[in-house]
């Protein structure tokens, strides 16, 4: 029996890829299974397939004292990854990065199991430069990407049938055109405040519906404009989305331009971040997707103006859905050559 082990973590960006390449590699393995640590992967992936949690620790880019640890919850969580890996006689291991994906790459290098691993961002994560080192095959998801072979990012096929009337029934707008924003898994405090201070300003000419994530305060209520922390039905809020305004992690913008939404990217700072975002939302505009908003210059009226400009700028990226299938097939390749 042909095992495939998906593993990546801690936010939602390195877990929903995975799901959505899960038909394509169920065609091409007898099981797929996961492993992950306690991040939003021990929520998403259950669902849909085996999960086996292993200790994991992220790497503090600020408060480095925090990483004195990492040794040490690594070297449990390899240990751990090991006794999965063999219990499940796995033949590859996926990874999409993140810290949750270390402990079963190294396990997977200690047996012998070949791995693939896969980045989404522009330039490679800590995890995936490390995995890299002794990965089979790196992938990328942007052309200009060194150290890898650009294959696109993965893409939910739900993604591509979304249903704006459901959308509209279950929110309670759409007497406007509907503006839709998204704060990322975690949220966006800055992104929350402007839209809270500017919420009379932007429902003046669209109803709202807001993605706001751990941060978002949900006691704030008005006539056409909806509040959620977290969407599952994002398919359906796209359809019927007029503009989008959302961070620039990769997977999102991927989607968005494969739908040809109109959209405004306000990526996550250098500082707050590794600097990931701002390159993956350039990357876009360059190609003629999206209008970028930077954090610094992000204020009530000159997101509106962004907005205003987003509405007539839109094509669709139909390209970026075959990623699917390129990234399974290189997967079952290299599992079979082991």
């Amino acid at each position: 029996m042909k095992t495939l082990v998906m593993t990546g973590g801690g936010t939602a960006g390195h877990v929903t890829p995975c799901i959505a390449l899960l038909e394509e590699m169920k065609k091409r393995f007898d099981r797929v299974i996961f492993i992950g640590g306690d991040g939003m992967e021990k929520d998403l992936v259950p669902k849909v397939m085996p999960f086996y949690s292993v200790p994991t620790v992220k790497f503090f880019r600020k408060e480095i004292y925090k990483n004195a640890a990492i040794p040490f919850v690594l070297q449990r969580g390899v240990r751990a990854a090991k006794k999965i890996l063999v219990q499940n006689d796995a033949c590859a291991v996926f990874s999409k990065g993140g810290y949750a994906s270390l402990p079963a790459c190294l396990a997977a290098k200690s047996l012998g199991v070949p791995v693939v691993c896969h980045e989404s961002d522009y330039t490679l994560g800590l995890a995936n430069k490390l995995e890299s080192r002794f990965a089979k095959s790196v992938l990328t998801s942007f052309i200009e990407t060194k150290g890898g072979t650009y294959v696109g990012n993965p893409i939910r096929k739900e993604i591509m049938f979304g249903d704006a009337e459901r959308a509209k029934k279950n929110y309670g707008v759409g007497k406007k055109k509907v503006l839709l924003i998204i704060g990322g898994s975690s949220g966006s405090e800055a992104l929350n405040r402007t839209i809270y201070k500017g919420l009379d300003v932007f429902l003046a000419d669209y109803d709202v519906v807001h993605i706001c994530g751990k941060t978002g305060d949900l006691s704030i209520r008005r006539d056409g404009y909806a509040q959620t922390r977290y969407a599952e039905d994002v398919a359906d809020l796209y359809a019927l989305a007029e503009v989008v305004v959302t961070r620039g992690g990769s997977n999102a913008l991927n989607e968005l331009a494969a739908l040809g939404k109109k959209a405004v990217v306000v990526p996550l700072p250098k500082g707050e971040s590794r600097g990931d975002q701002v390159l993956n939302a350039r990357s876009y505009e360059r190609r003629g997707f999206f209008t970028v908003l930077e954090q610094e210059d992000l204020h009530v009226e000159t997101l509106l103006d962004r907005i205003k400009k987003a509405e007539s700028n839109a094509q669709k990226a139909t390209e970026l859905t075959a990623a699917n299938e390129r990234i399974a097939n290189i997967v079952a390749s290299v599992a079979l050559v082991r």
